[in-house]
């Protein structure tokens, strides 16, 4: 004990004596440690640990879907009904509605009263029985609440009832406003359950309602919904999917309806099955585990640039060694003596980087771009102190003992010998030059990745939106429940906001829409009315007069949308200039007639075309889009949208005005039940549609940057310390007659020849980061791989920006070694032997 103590106060006086190399093994150890630390956290949390439901290895999700598509759950309301009815490999099964959607709840009393905007998701009866979860407080949902029609009750979500509620036990069977209609509270939902899996990335579910799911419900026909299920006792999940498939043909047999629903008349939707972590998990997966590479990468560089600044300090130390092992010293002690300085870089790295990952990993979780499911569990703090510290002893000892094993092989009476001339042997500077081209080979893949990444977020950031985004900012409300089911009733709302907002100073004109571009909004079928074989998907938005002139949407012909263009009035219809050219290539579609919406729309009349904008996403090309006046709506059509979708107000502004508490009041002077949402630029709409790429290709410069660093380091230290061994021999070869800019070459191509041999290496590794960016891309930004290789980065030109950087940061570091040799003084080199 006490000969280990005399180590490692031995170790500290010999770190403190070399801060420059201390501070830098430290630092390097920490940021690397720290980065992997953070990701095996986040990996462990999300990908690794179990969900929170009982035998969670018997949950299912089971799909309506093409065979070659992802785990995912979606499931068409007839398909739910009809598995639930003839499967018998499922215990129970249960569907809820493919998201969360904006509700309006009524707070408080008299002058007090206020409303308040929360996350509502229906789900069926059997939701929580199926995931074997019981409130905490109250009873889930009965049978006749979850038929169609069936009394209005509402769970709470512990927060909920926590921040509004204030814990009160005696909530349950408390009647409440939502959307202005009664809710009856029947349970209260345990903490541990956040419904943040089923709803929007970063949010969480504050209230539960009955999906009342039937027929005769909008979306029943469509796959708006997901649909879980629990395996019987002792079935597999290749039995359940062996008679899922057996369901297909008479599934198809009974609605042949279904059979349009094919990939290029090749492929037809089949129920599939997978676990449900896998669905759950599936979108952050692979972003996941490409960061954990990207992590694992900057470690190996950590790694190497610490083994590089050992192998030095050994070198330099060679003549003490040899004085205290021809002292008596064994040669074990002296290299325990070194492990013991290894250990001490260990415990200081490892304690910076376990700072470092406590601060990083809330910062990761809650990235808004990363779709992670908030079924995480936390890592306890004292197993992440476990293993950073195992990682940083296991990377020093490791990458520390490699140089130190020099000794075994050192001579030590040749040493003394040989005065101070010695430096680094043969065997060392192979392991430094070894180094320094594994530093370039992994910078180089992670600078290719950067690049690839960076640039196909700036190829998708510089497509146009379709409007004008500077001083135009939006306000969104939701029209939910019995009080917004009529067209009359939504649009004497929406009058009374657009008045009272245009009467503010600083607002210059003002419209309201529903489906905001690049945002939700209806879709569905429409044809030109004399060609219904024409007919397929387009995207709907309802506006009001002077829309487009407020967003600044061009009106390429015809005119716009006016007062008169109201219930009373001829139906009247603008549509986007890429649906004039495909319904009517060639000529003017002015005065022709279109048909959308089914038979409550009826046929309308084209009066307008309007420059295209893009419907969801800037990766996403131009769609056709329908303009219809909000007041020429039918009554059916009104209550699907304001179930569905929120109403947008967008004011375009003269000035650099606050606009958001005069938005709260005009709705709600308006609608004293009825909250804003979401009050936004549209600019911040617009960056949000490319956060996704911009976090990635960040991210990874941050990681190259940071590798790249490290690779200079660790090049300028190994040929600033090459010069200095070699100071006699510049010497002499300036003294016989070679000229200073030979010399500076001299060991410029020392440099450059590491950095190409690195450069080849890593050239080769990354022709394996296209396809790796490609998924990221397809997982965060596009819906499907289709159309994603027009806004791929080029991967040859990517390679080629990695290699130029790398060349010119390699050439970089070389030049003050070269320049330092050119400089030296013949007399004074040879003087010092």
């Amino acid at each position: 004990m006490n000969r280990s103590m005399q180590d490692a106060r031995y170790a500290v006086r010999q770190l403190r004596k070399a801060p420059g190399f201390t501070i830098t093994a430290v630092l390097t150890l920490g940021l690397g440690i720290g980065a992997a630390l953070t990701m095996y956290s986040v990996v462990r949390d999300v990908l690794l640990a179990p969900l929170p439901y009982l035998d969670q290895q018997r949950l299912v999700g089971v799909a309506f879907t093409f065979p070659q598509e992802k785990p995912n759950d979606e499931e068409a309301g007839t398909g739910a009904d009809f598995i639930a009815a003839h499967i018998r490999s499922f215990e129970s099964t249960a569907v809820r509605d493919d998201g969360s959607y904006g509700a309006n709840l009524s707070v408080g009393n008299g002058s007090s009263a206020h409303a308040l905007q929360i996350a509502s998701h229906r789900v069926s009866k059997s939701y929580f029985p199926t995931l074997g979860v019981r409130p905490m407080l109250g009873r889930g949902f009965s049978a006749e609440e979850d038929l169609p029609g069936g009394p209005k009750v509402a769970l709470l979500s512990y927060g909920l009832w926590a921040r509004i509620f204030n814990k009160d036990a005696g909530v349950v069977d408390r009647v409440v406003r939502i959307n202005g209609e009664s809710y009856t509270i029947v349970g209260v939902i345990p903490a541990s359950i956040s419904g943040a899996a089923e709803s929007a990335p970063g949010s969480a579910i504050d209230i539960w309602e009955p999906l009342q799911l039937g027929p005769k419900d909008p979306g029943y026909d469509g796959d708006n919904y997901e649909m879980i299920a629990r395996l019987r006792s002792g079935v597999t999940l290749a039995q359940a999917q062996l008679e899922l498939d057996g369901l297909k043909k008479p599934f198809y047999l009974q609605f042949p309806n279904y059979i349009s629903w094919t990939n290029k008349g090749k492929l037809l939707h089949e129920f599939r099955v997978w676990p449900l972590k896998d669905i759950l998990v599936g979108d952050a997966q692979t972003s996941l585990l490409a960061l954990t590479w990207a992590v694992i990468a900057v470690l190996l560089v950590a790694c190497l640039n610490l083994a590089g600044l050992m192998t030095a300090r050994a070198s330099q130390r060679t003549r003490e060694i040899a004085i205290r092992t021809a002292l008596g010293a064994s040669r074990s002690s002296v290299l325990r003596l070194l492990m013991c300085e290894s250990l001490m870089l260990a415990l200081a790295g490892g304690g910076l980087g376990i700072l470092l990952a406590r601060t990083m990993i809330p910062a990761l979780l809650t990235a808004p771009p990363l779709h992670l499911p908030a079924v995480y569990q936390n890592t306890p703090s004292w197993l992440l102190a476990v293993c950073g510290l195992l990682i940083a002893c296991a990377t020093t000892v490791v990458f520390g003992l490699i140089p130190a094993l020099g000794i075994y092989r050192q001579d030590e009476s040749g040493t003394l010998q040989s005065g101070h001339s010695i430096g680094a042997s043969a065997s060392q500077t192979r392991l430094a030059k070894g180094l320094i081209i594994g530093q370039v080979a992994v910078a180089m893949v992670l600078l290719t990745s950067a690049s690839l990444l960076l640039g196909s977020f700036l190829k998708l950031r510089s497509i146009p939106s379709g409007v004008e985004a500077k001083r135009l900012v939006v306000a969104q409300v939701n029209l939910k429940g019995a009080g917004f089911e009529t067209t009359l009733r939504t649009t004497q709302f929406i009058d009374k906001v657009l008045a009272k907002l245009g009467s503010y100073p600083g607002v210059a004109r003002v419209a309201a829409v529903n489906g905001l571009p690049l945002d939700s909004g209806l879709n569905m079928g429409g044809h030109p009315a004399d060609r219904p074989a024409m007919n397929q998907i387009v995207e709907l938005r309802a506006i009001t007069p002077g829309y487009f002139r407020t967003v600044g949407i061009p009106v390429l012909s015809g005119r716009d949308v006016t007062d008169a263009d109201n219930a009373k009035a001829a139906p009247v219809v603008l549509m986007s200039e890429t649906a004039a050219k495909k319904w009517w290539p060639g000529r003017s579609p002015i005065g022709e007639q279109v048909s959308s919406g089914g038979k409550s729309e009826g046929v309308r009349t084209i009066v307008g075309v309007v420059a295209d904008v893009h419907a969801h996403s800037l990766a996403e090309a131009p769609q056709i889009v329908i303009y219809e006046p909000f007041a020429q709506l039918s009554d059916g059509s009104t209550k699907i949208i304001n179930g569905w979708f929120p109403t947008t107000f967008a004011m375009r502004l003269s000035g650099d005005v606050d606009m958001a508490a005069a938005v709260q009041r005009a709705v709600s002077d308006a609608d004293a039940g009825v909250p804003v949402a979401k009050f936004e630029s549209m600019q911040g709409i617009i960056d949000k549609t490319v956060a996704a790429p911009r976090f990635f290709s960040w991210l990874a410069t941050g990681f190259a940057g940071f590798a790249l660093l490290l690779t200079i380091i660790g090049l300028f230290g190994l040929l600033s310390y090459q010069v200095t061994q070699r100071t006699r021999e510049i010497g002499v070869r300036l003294a016989v007659g070679a000229d200073r800019s030979q010399i500076a070459l001299l060991i410029l191509n020392r440099g450059v020849a590491l950095t190409a041999v690195g450069l080849v290496i890593g050239a080769v590794a990354s022709l394996l980061v296209p396809p790796i960016v490609s998924s990221i891309l397809v997982d965060n930004v596009f819906t499907g791989d289709r159309g994603i290789s027009k806004f791929l980065f080029s991967s040859t030109t990517s390679i080629a920006v990695a290699a130029a950087a790398v060349m010119i940061a390699a050439a970089f570091a070389s030049y003050l070694p070269a320049r330092r040799a050119a400089a030296v003084e013949p007399t004074e080199a040879l003087r010092i032997e």
